[in-house]
């Protein structure tokens, strides 16, 4: 069963081509890293599974990122999902969209094409339809047809929608490590811990039990206090107790030294235990157009492992070293290059190319 208090769902949609899924893995990879967790259909759409109930899901979920991608748009399966987001309200809030190349949709007749083309698809599919003899076993075709109109009808406003997010380009999150990404679902997760997942209630009841139990408490040793000091004296004469200031532990500074040269002296005994550790191996994710991916990496003029590719990145090994390693890439007409020092594992970076 799900764990809502530690891990919501958040679901991906996205169109399936290349791109779109490089996006979509690479979102996985670093939100998974992190603790939180990510529904994707090809993981999680188990065989046999419904597709149209998988659909439905992401519809209903309140931390959807959407790949936007001009497949996408055109896609009846994507544009299902976010129909459904749309109809469970606040989209809005609950949507994290990023953009991928080509995508217009931020001029109005840039709208009006995809508003023309899923006009064109309900056409087609109606004239086709009509054209059958007999309508009367044409119940899938006639629920696509009712998709399609229903497409045509909301892809303005929904179009209008995204335009107005400042969703960001891929590359922009690429670069980042999807770090704006993370932080705006993991903000809205906060945000409705306490009224949406079931935990937010269970901390918001323990709060209250720990403070009526610290109340009762309080009410306890007052009454216990009050009955005491009423108590009748016995005659028995009360003596001031004088309690010691506690002693101070005084340390006397070595004289003739500063601070600063007490600390020098102190410097080599925290290192006396040492030892000397060998270079280590970083695996580096560089980022690249794709038209660069399939080229040979030259790390400081020497030929680079190569660990993975992708559509979009090349995984180098790299041996570490004091100061920056020169990643260099080229393919006759272009060249990408890069300084950088290399201290931590699975670093990304973004090549520039000239």
């Amino acid at each position: 069963m799900q764990d809502t208090v530690t891990k919501p769902k958040i679901y991906i949609s996205y169109a399936w081509n290349a791109e779109s899924e490089t996006v979509a893995e690479n979102i996985e990879k670093e939100f998974e890293g992190r603790g939180l967790h990510v529904i994707r259909d090809k993981k999680d759409l188990k065989y046999k599974g419904r597709i149209s109930e998988f659909m439905k899901d992401i519809g209903s979920g309140q931390y959807v990122i959407v790949v936007v991608s001009n497949k996408y748009l055109r896609s009846e399966n994507c544009m299902y999902e976010l129909i459904q987001i749309f109809k469970n309200q606040h989209l809005y809030e609950r949507i994290f969209p990023i953009v991928l190349d080509g995508v217009k949709i931020a001029r109005a007749t840039d709208r009006l094409d995809l508003m023309k083309h899923w006009e064109n698809e309900v056409e087609n599919l109606d004239r086709k339809t009509r054209e059958l003899k007999s309508l009367g076993n044409i119940q899938g075709v006639a629920d696509d047809l009712n998709l399609y109109a229903e497409i045509r009808n909301n892809i303005g406003q929904l179009t209008h929608i995204l335009k107005d997010i400042n969703m960001l380009h891929a590359d922009q999150h690429i670069r980042s490590d999807f770090k704006q990404l993370y932080e705006a679902v993991n903000a809205k997760i906060k945000d409705d811990f306490g009224t949406i997942h079931g935990g937010g209630r269970v901390k918001k009841i323990l709060g209250q039990s720990i403070y009526i139990f610290v109340g009762v408490l309080a009410l306890v040793f007052a009454i216990q206090f009050f009955n005491r000091s009423n108590v009748p004296n016995q005659g028995v004469k009360e003596e001031p107790v004088n309690i010691p200031e506690p002693k101070q532990e005084q340390h006397e500074p070595v004289r003739g030294l500063s601070d600063s040269t007490s600390m020098q002296m102190d410097e080599p005994v925290k290192h006396k235990n040492k030892q000397t550790i060998p270079n280590p191996t970083y695996d580096v994710i560089l980022v690249v157009p794709s038209f660069m991916a399939k080229q040979d990496v030259y790390v400081d003029n020497r030929l680079a492992e190569v660990v993975d590719r992708s559509l979009i990145s090349i995984t180098v090994r790299v041996q570490g070293k004091t100061g920056s390693h020169h990643f260099e890439i080229n393919n006759g007409a272009q060249r990408c290059v890069l300084d950088q020092q290399i201290t931590k594992d699975s670093l990304r970076l973004a090549m520039l190319c000239e």
